[in-house]
């Protein structure tokens, strides 16, 4: 989904960003380290090779439907290009929001990405997680939501996608989030979950009143709150419960 990756581009950096804020806020050279490294390396190394399979497998899911086929190398060398881009000013944007913000700021930012990534996905399934072919979609040809999942395309850019992308992503966020003592650990992973809840409440808030003043289309009812949160919080779920496995240290007096 070309239009709604930069969002996950975005989060993923700004979430390591996160969990390593006690030893980037030490660097001198934000781009000659580790971190900055290992960053790069998962988003060039795995992320770019993996939705690149995707967007060759499925390039009409991929670019919401604009197009059937992609006939040459040209739009997958863009999108590379395109979210390398987005890796690296998101990569300075999180550590100006550390140094000049606080770890607080870092933590807002991830998870509206987030956030916004999951949300759309479920309050416009009929175009983002949509079943049918090309030209059923150019037909109008309505899908239900949960034919979505039983698709080649769930398995691919779901499934194998988190299969892959999955373990550097985690190692990187766990390991970082390590060596704090239990409860400075936990009140960090309870923050990133305050923001799941107050940008579910936020977004149906103003879905609620753009609905209630007639602004939508009828086919946007509230019963596409259901997907929503279905995403939203599942999703979510799988990026912030893993954080509890970071390792601890008991607090010295």
């Amino acid at each position: 989904m070309l239009l709604l990756e930069p969002f996950w581009v975005y989060s993923s950096v700004a979430m390591c960003v996160a969990c390593g804020r006690k030893e980037l806020l030490k660097v001198t050279d934000i781009w000659g380290n580790r971190y900055f490294t290992s960053i790069l390396i998962m988003i060039a190394g795995v992320f770019v090779p993996v939705e690149n399979w995707v967007l060759h497998r499925h390039p009409d899911w991929e670019t919401t439907f604009l197009v059937k086929t992609v006939s040459d190398s040209t739009l997958i060398a863009l999108a590379s290009l395109l979210h390398i881009l987005i890796a690296l000013s998101g990569y300075w944007l999180s550590m100006h929001l550390l140094r000049n913000y606080g770890e607080d700021a870092v933590i807002k930012s991830t998870m509206w990405a987030f956030s916004i990534f999951f949300c759309v996905q479920g309050l416009f399934h009929d175009s983002f997680m949509y079943s049918g072919t090309y030209e059923e979609y150019q037909d109008g040809v309505e899908k239900s939501f949960l034919s979505f999942f039983a698709t080649d395309r769930f398995f691919d850019a779901y499934i194998i996608f988190f299969l892959l992308y999955g373990p550097p992503f985690y190692y990187l966020i766990v390991s970082w989030n390590a060596g704090y003592p239990r409860e400075e650990r936990n009140n960090f992973n309870w923050k990133m979950g305050r923001e799941v809840v107050l940008h579910a409440a936020f977004i149906t808030g103003i879905y609620v009143v753009v609905w209630g003043v007639g602004l939508l289309p009828p086919k946007f009812d509230l019963s596409r709150l259901l997907p929503m949160y279905l995403i939203h919080f599942t999703s979510h779920l799988l990026v912030v419960l893993p954080l509890y496995f970071s390792p601890t240290k008991e607090r010295s007096d």
